[in-house]
């Protein structure tokens, strides 16, 4: 028991690190296509300001990354002041167990998220060293400057994969700037109309600890109207001690009002 306990706390240890990382259910059509058709040349150009960027021809990729990067600049609907409704599964496979949440996340005042319950159930070890501390996790992040995380051009380089059919989806291979603890190697897809994220993947290149073998995380985002709808996070952590951990996280924008929140993990030291 002790030992699964030490390695819950390192699972969520990660996830503190790793959740400023992405500031997005599946879409099957896209990922299925977006990752194999090379599309254009690169031509590598340097900005006023010294930071490297990647230029597409033809001009559309470039066009729907500058979209992205334009509106990632002023927020997205999961983040203050929107409220969501919040559904959390997570498994530990090797032990067996899982737990199950359901809650309102609101905003307080100084940006920092709240919660509410509507449904908690599972494994007791699940629901206080996982489930607790990934919205203990989603808090820290909150009150870090998102501008050492964000996918950015000062951040990460941009390198052009492809292009689906149909409906225009843009897919990117991003690598960091330097190797620094919340940034991910991975890839992008970006609508082409909207300039909306459709699809982060990608895994830790730092490790959070020497614990932890591999961290994936994966996150999709369904559009309705053109407008995002429902985000689903799905994270996966490789640990020595207990094996994988699974999380899936899913997320509604709401204007439902919180009438009380939930205690976190540091109210109730």
């Amino acid at each position: 028991m002790l030992r699964s306990k030490v390695s819950l706390i390192l699972i969520a240890g990660a996830m503190a690190v790793s959740a400023p990382a992405f500031p997005q259910e599946e879409n099957p059509a896209y990922k299925n296509e977006a990752s194999v058709r090379a599309l254009g040349s690169f031509v590598k150009t340097t900005t006023s300001n010294g930071v490297d960027t990647m230029s597409v021809d033809p001009p559309a990729p470039s066009r729907a990354l500058a979209l992205y990067l334009a509106s990632a600049a002023q927020g997205d609907p999961w983040s203050a002041p929107n409220g969501a409704i919040l559904e959390i599964d997570a498994y530990l496979p090797r032990l067996g167990e899982e737990g199950h949440l359901r809650a309102i996340r609101a905003w307080a005042g100084n940006k920092t998220p709240e919660y509410q319950v509507i449904d908690l159930d599972g494994d007791a070890s699940v629901k206080q060293q996982v489930i607790a501390r990934y919205l203990n996790a989603e808090q820290e992040a909150a009150a870090m400057p998102a501008s050492s995380f964000a996918i950015t051009q000062a951040n990460y380089k941009f390198r052009y994969a492809g292009s689906s059919g149909g409906t225009p989806v843009y897919a990117f291979h991003i690598t960091p700037r330097k190797k620094r603890s919340g940034l991910i190697n991975g890839e992008l897809w970006i609508d082409g109309a909207t300039g909306v994220l459709i699809h982060e993947a990608g895994y830790l290149v730092k490790r959070p600890s020497i614990f932890i073998r591999h961290f994936k995380i994966v996150r999709d985002v369904r559009l309705q109207n053109g407008t995002p709808f429902i985000r689903t996070t799905q994270i996966d952590i490789d640990t020595r001690l207990v094996g994988r951990a699974e999380l899936t996280i899913t997320e509604r924008p709401c204007t439902c009002e919180r009438s009380k929140a939930i205690p976190t993990q540091e109210s109730r030291k």
